[in-house]
């Protein structure tokens, strides 16, 4: 049984029925929704697809809405294409033009502004790396350190100007009004620099009711240095590897997934794992040895998902990629290793006696060897907080509201069971037995673990733990 989740971004080659139901019947977790591309329709209708598909197979599904963000891009070409050389001189121009192999515009006006001899500037997704020589007015004068292919309005990177730049604008601002509209379990926040980017978007989500968990997606340098609060501020972290490898130099990208992950891991936030894990199989149908140690190296550094992104958007083979993470992803599971749990730490929500409780639950459950633990849950935070100390037998977040198991479609280890609505606590308990017996969990006489939060006005509290026969 995986413990580790996926999250598969939904695109052209996986956004008909059949080919989305071939990814969700493979082991996807979570649909992953990028507003960067396609229309706001699209996304209402792949969202809606994918969660009557996974009903329709008796399961739950997460949608995670990925923002935008500012994304930074060169100009329009005169031609389709031009080759920049090594060691010549490039203008990056602040007036719109139709740009060359000497001389391109920006959707950065304000570049100028912002830039130093020395400075390093990124075209064509980084595969181009420009020095900035001097600055004049709003250009920009260079000289082309590594050379490539560039074509028209491709992405831009700004190391040195990261700070200046707006994280959420206002495409990010309609995309997430679209992703409360359609309840999205998940909102991806690009470009975040501090815990403040995060703080200003959750003071826009609804004040009432079910809201998304924001996911502070880790791709520039200053939310390197700002990880700490991040972690604080957010609700799960996404370490964003394309963008970061190239704010960063790459050789350092290894080294901070394990630390982002191990921090995670200790606070008990949920973290992510993306970009480029199974590339090669956008168009071939097997990975390479290296793509697979990748994958199985995040799960066994303790990674809570891993994410498909080009592989299942635009790939030749999304249900084999789907399957293909899952199977290492599984066999990476039976891995003996230590796991760094939230034992010891300040609790990261300031509930100490609910994830002390959830501790001790697991000790129990482990001393027991029961079945399973079930958590009966009315915000999901149990269930996140049993998981958090990775118990070896399978967890169930049980509640009879879709978003909150929609929510908890990320979170390690965690099978989201639905169970009827009822305001009787007893009932409650055995209802969750039941959906357990019936998702093949426990099986009749085997002892099972209840972890849950009595009645009361507080939801999210964890203080109660019963071990019953099932």
């Amino acid at each position: 049984m995986r413990r580790t989740k996926i999250v598969a971004t939904i695109g052209p080659a996986t956004s008909d029925p059949t080919s989305m139901l071939s990814i969700i019947a493979a082991g996807v977790d979570v649909v992953r929704l990028n507003a960067s591309h396609g229309t706001l329709e699209q996304h209402r209708e792949n969202a809606s697809r994918a969660r009557t598909i996974a009903t329709d197979l008796g399961r739950t599904i997460g949608v995670l809405v990925d923002l935008p963000g500012p994304k930074l891009r060169s100009g329009d070409l005169a031609a389709d294409e031009v080759e920049l050389a090594i060691g010549a001189s490039f203008t990056l121009r602040g007036e719109r033009i139709s740009g060359d192999a000497t001389q391109v515009s920006t959707t950065l006006p304000e570049l100028a502004q912002w830039m130093h001899p020395g400075d390093e500037v990124f075209l064509a997704d980084g595969a181009i790396v420009l020095e900035v020589v001097s600055v004049d007015g709003a250009d920009v004068s260079t000289i082309i350190r590594r050379g490539g292919i560039l074509r028209s309005r491709k992405g831009m990177h700004v190391p040195k100007a990261e700070r200046h730049i707006e994280p959420f604008t206002e495409r990010d601002r309609v995309a997430l009004e679209m992703a409360i509209e359609i309840r999205a379990d998940f909102v991806g926040l690009s470009f975040v620099r501090n815990a403040e980017d995060i703080d200003h978007v959750r003071s826009l989500l609804p004040k009432r009711g079910m809201k998304p968990a924001l996911i502070a997606k880790i791709e520039t340098a200053l939310a390197v240095d700002n990880l700490e609060a991040i972690m604080i501020a957010t609700d799960a972290v996404m370490v964003a590897r394309g963008d970061l490898g190239i704010q960063l130099p790459a050789r350092r990208v290894p080294l901070i997934q394990k630390d982002i992950i191990r921090m995670c891991n200790l606070a008990g936030r949920t973290v992510i794992t993306a970009t480029q894990m199974l590339e090669s199989m956008t168009r071939a149908p097997l990975p390479t040895r290296a793509e697979v140690n990748d994958v199985a190296n995040a799960v066994i550094d303790g990674t809570d998902a891993l994410m498909l992104s080009e592989e299942t958007a635009v790939g030749s083979h999304p249900a084999d990629v789907v399957r293909t993470m899952a199977e290492v992803a599984e066999a990476a599971e039976h891995w003996d290793r230590h796991h760094d749990t939230p034992t010891g730490v300040e609790a990261p929500d300031n509930d100490k006696v609910a994830w002390a409780v959830a501790h001790a639950a697991v000790h129990a459950a482990e001393d027991l060897k029961v079945a399973a633990i079930l958590c009966p849950t009315r915000s999901g935070q149990t269930a996140r907080r049993v998981a958090a100390f990775r118990p070896t037998m399978p967890v169930a977040g049980i509640s009879p509201t879709h978003e909150v198991l929609g929510g908890l479609c990320l979170v390690w280890g965690v099978t989201p069971l639905v169970v009827p609505e009822t305001a009787d606590g007893g009932q409650q308990l055995r209802l969750a037995v039941q959906a357990a017996r019936s998702a093949g969990l426990v099986r009749d006489g085997e002892l099972v673990a209840l972890v849950f939060g009595d009645a009361g006005p507080r939801a999210g509290s964890t203080d109660s733990v019963r071990i019953v026969r099932a």
